[in-house]
């Protein structure tokens, strides 16, 4: 099978950043270089296209709609990554990270323990034992996955501009984590 066809199918099936080793092994080479190659010809035959192939930080490769495009395919599609309640309960999290756990359920209610397992069993979000709480972060799957810097202050800044934008306010009211 032609390699190129084959690194871009996996990067295409890939529903996360893509480890420069996994194409190595999908490809069935040592060649770092080879491989390397291959996907900057991806890159080169997708530039200026819809999808583009990104290379993100620790040698991990990304195909992606260009994010520009996105709030028009938006408009047309009905696929939706994560429900409503749990990007907000995402936001939430990514708003005031860290976040006691015993906080994030006081803010969205019971419904927050089922949501916040789906965000960490899809790696957007990490639970650190913190005495008989855990404290809560995004990951840097989510700082890739949304194009940001993984800091609090990228990730809160992106969120205010967000809010700004579509006027939403839900998370400018929610209680303060005594930061």
């Amino acid at each position: 099978m032609d390699s190129k066809v084959l690194a871009e199918a996996v990067l295409f099936a890939s529903d996360k950043p893509v480890h420069l080793k996994t194409l190595q092994r999908a490809l069935n080479t040592r060649s770092r270089e080879k491989v390397r190659k291959i996907v900057e010809a991806l890159k080169q035959e997708y530039s200026g296209r819809a999808v583009e192939i990104v290379e993100l930080d620790g040698e991990r490769f990304f195909m992606r709609l260009r994010p520009d495009l996105a709030p028009v395919v938006k408009k047309y599609t009905r696929r939706k990554v994560l429900p409503h309640g749990v990007l907000k309960t995402l936001a939430t999290i990514a708003y005031y990270q860290p976040l006691p756990l015993s906080t994030l359920a006081a803010i969205r209610g019971k419904d927050a323990y089922r949501q916040l397992k789906i965000l960490v069993e899809r790696g957007l979000v990490e639970a650190e034992k913190k005495g008989r709480s855990s404290l809560l972060r995004t990951t840097s799957l989510f700082a890739d996955y949304f194009g940001v810097e993984n800091s609090p202050q990228a990730v809160k800044s992106l969120i205010e501009k967000m809010i700004v934008s579509t006027g939403e306010t839900t998370l400018k009211h929610a209680p303060k984590t005594g930061e």
